[in-house]
């Protein structure tokens, strides 16, 4: 057991660790190429950061079990709920107009996902999960959301503090931090099976909360650093762009490799992430002052968050 836990420990410090890398690389290739900063927070670092929870999912899935889809889902739910909360509670968020079609396409992608988990949308009748045609609709979506976002306009007065390096080390640093996460992710799965088998609890519920958040840590310390530097748009972008990655790239790559199965009771966690994503954008948009996140509603949402992990307690 002590060689489990030494391997899920190793694991996510090298998931951590080489998620910095590759962000870092791929900002520093985005400067080079003149890509706006807007793009850089809600596509380039979201998608970065959740590459994690890519490889805990590619790993969880061959190795038959739903820690990955747990990750996914328990990493939406502590974006949701703590990160935001903790951005909202140090300094309240005022809501551009911009970034409002972003928060519904961030529903849209939870309940669509959803919806391709919970019923036989194509591909096997009797399958419960997520078959490679679903796998593929779920890719599709994601990559015309990606197309639509690369031509989106940079927004004014949003521009992030990042380091540019050389083309060359920028390039192995992606390459490095690609090598790393995956490497982490399979440590990661097999460390938390084992302490799961150890612990005689479901895989899923250690994918929902130790790995889900532990795989969200990448998205914690972007999010943190950019409020320290004033970047709140990078630090909202982040998390909206790490969760649509999350239910539509993810999910979707990983069913397009290998068919997801997944278990009965993962369908009251799938449809509580719904709900979350629902009321964030209901507190976010139209309570309150209109458009404004307030460190009121931020403590609301970090609290929400323990209840949350009650309620998963109560269904071990």
């Amino acid at each position: 057991m002590a060689f489990e836990l030494l391997l899920f420990i190793v694991g996510f410090a090298i998931l951590i660790t080489s998620a910095r890398i590759l962000v870092s690389g791929a900002v520093s290739i985005a400067r080079i190429l003149k890509i706006s900063s807007w793009v850089i927070g809600i596509v380039i670092v979201g998608l970065g950061t959740s590459i994690p929870e890519l490889a805990v999912s590619i790993s969880s899935s061959f190795a038959g079990n739903n820690i990955g889809i747990g990750a996914i889902i328990g990493g939406n739910t502590f974006n949701l709920l703590v990160i935001l909360g903790l951005v909202a509670a140090f300094s309240p968020i005022f809501i551009r107009r911009e970034w409002y079609k972003d928060i519904f396409i961030n529903i849209g992608a939870v309940f669509a996902s959803s919806l391709v988990v919970l019923l036989p949308i194509l591909g096997d009748q009797d399958f419960v999960g997520i078959t490679r045609l679903e796998g593929v609709l779920l890719s599709v979506i994601f990559v015309i959301w990606f197309v639509f976002m690369l031509k989106r306009k940079a927004i004014e007065g949003d521009e992030g503090d990042y380091q540019v390096f050389a083309t060359f080390a920028s390039v192995v640093m992606l390459f490095v931090g690609m090598i790393g996460v995956f490497v982490g992710g399979q440590w990661v799965v097999s460390g938390a099976e084992a302490i799961a088998h150890f612990l005689s609890v479901s895989p899923v519920i250690i994918g929902l909360t130790v790995v889900g958040v532990g795989t969200s840590l990448p998205e914690l310390t972007v999010s943190l650093v950019a409020l320290m530097k004033r970047q709140k748009g990078i630090a909202v972008g982040n998390i909206i762009g790490s969760n649509i990655f999350g239910f539509l790239g993810i999910l979707g790559i990983t069913g397009l490799i290998k068919p997801i199965a997944v278990i009965e009771h993962i369908a009251l966690d799938i449809i509580i992430a719904v709900i979350v994503a629902v009321v964030v954008a209901v507190l976010a948009l139209f309570t309150g002052e209109r458009g404004v996140l307030s460190r009121r509603e931020g403590i609301l949402l970090v609290l929400s968050y323990f209840v949350y992990l009650f309620l998963i307690m109560m269904n071990i």
